[in-house]
């Protein structure tokens, strides 16, 4: 019988989950292939910046566009839009690759953008950058399976979708959405150091990217001498420690098993299937609504079975990223307060949930002070403007 005791992670379980994700990032950091892949995403933290950009934000439920503008000594500002539309790729829709980019395009071309604006493409799967900024896709994940994308550049192909729908770009720079998470938060830090920053993503999937130099990076060295540098850690890909039954179950019928086990044990795609799984003879649930559906189980707290497992399920999801964090927090150097932008849906759509993550964080850590949560409004859409505005740190 499913149980919160037999779901929820002690402390001890916690911290191997922390030692065992910190060793596989030291080894993404060194070594290009490995289970943690680290991919740099070639942006230092960000100077001054000035301009406007069309900046088109892909995520694992929708897809948004905007006109963003970065002026010196001025917050950044949304100048345009944004707009927003369902990202038709999940149940019975079925889109090829060529599609997929054409309705971003069309997203982008209602805004009535100036012509020959710089774009920044906010596409949050599992992506390698490259030097020139654009970014090739090694695999999907949060469920989804587009034929025909997998291995090409999704900047050029979304730069000629645009110029396809009369859009007009100059060029079009990639950043995942962790990135430009960090990279927006890192713009309005307040902090005298704009690179003690860790971004965060729990909705739909899950990553983690962070601020790291070639002294903790030692595969940063193949590009010459670059400081700290932004690197998307492709995080959901971990395997943890102390997996249920049910988490091997919902990953072998996944488009992609074995890959992406820490995300399928913690993101809000997922997590109503483990649900599913747990309780098969729960009428009247369907996974296909999401985590919300699973907040409220819970939040009928009425001691009945679904409700519990459903908040075991919850909190470990926040314990998974505790510790996940921890992990992360122990690359940085110094004392200086840590600021974790969180994004998605999951981490503040759950009432519950960025207290829960906060309280495992903090007492794995064995303080209070040392990191901060802070939600920036837009601050996708301001990291992607920063990743179109930004120059390389590898010359091109």
């Amino acid at each position: 019988m499913a149980s919160k005791t037999t779901i929820v992670l002690s402390r001890d379980q916690m911290t191997e989950v922390r030692q065992a994700l910190h060793a596989r990032i030291e080894e993404g950091l060194a070594h290009e292939g490995r289970e943690i892949r680290a991919f740099p995403a070639f942006v230092s933290p960000p100077s001054v910046l000035d301009g406007q950009a069309l900046v088109v934000d892909t995520g694992g439920t929708n897809m948004r566009a905007a006109v963003v503008s970065l002026t010196p000594g001025k917050a950044p500002a949304v100048l345009k839009g944004p707009v927003q539309d369902r990202l038709p790729v999940r149940g019975t829709h079925k889109l090829d690759g060529e599609t997929f980019f054409a309705i971003q395009a069309k997203l982008a071309a209602s805004l009535s953008p100036p012509k020959n604006l710089p774009v920044g493409y906010c596409f949050s799967y599992a992506s390698k950058s490259e030097p020139s900024l654009d970014a090739t896709l090694t695999h999907w994940t949060k469920g989804i399976d587009i034929p025909g994308v997998e291995g090409t550049r999704v900047g050029q192909r979304l730069c000629d979708a645009l110029s396809s729908a009369g859009v007009d770009p100059s060029y079009v720079h990639v950043v995942n959405d962790t990135v430009a998470c960090l990279l927006g938060g890192a713009v309005v830090h307040k902090g005298p150091t704009p690179s003690n920053v860790i971004g965060l993503i729990v909705g739909t999937g899950t990553n983690m990217a962070g601020f790291f130099s070639p002294k903790s990076a030692p595969k940063l060295a193949a590009f010459g001498p670059v400081g700290a540098m932004a690197i998307n850690l492709e995080s959901g890909n971990f395997t943890p420690p102390f997996a249920l039954a049910c988490d091997d179950a919902i990953d072998a019928r996944s488009p992609n098993p074995g890959r992406q086990r820490f995300e399928k044990a913690v993101s809000g795609y997922y997590l109503p299937w483990l649900f599913a799984e747990l309780m098969p003879n729960f009428v009247g649930f369907d996974p296909e609504q999401g985590s919300k559906a699973l907040v409220d189980l819970r939040d009928l707290n009425d001691g009945s079975e679904a409700s519990e497992v459903a908040g075991a399920l919850l909190l470990r999801s926040a314990q998974l990223v505790a510790a996940g964090l921890a992990a992360v927090v122990d690359f940085y150097e110094g004392d200086e307060p840590i600021t974790i932008l969180s994004e998605g849906s999951l981490f503040w759509g759950d009432p519950q949930y960025a207290s829960a993550t906060k309280a495992a964080l903090e007492a794995l850590l064995g303080r209070t002070d040392r990191v901060r949560f802070e939600r920036v409004a837009d601050v996708n859409l301001i990291g992607s403007a920063v990743v179109a505005l930004n120059r390389s740190v590898v010359e091109r």
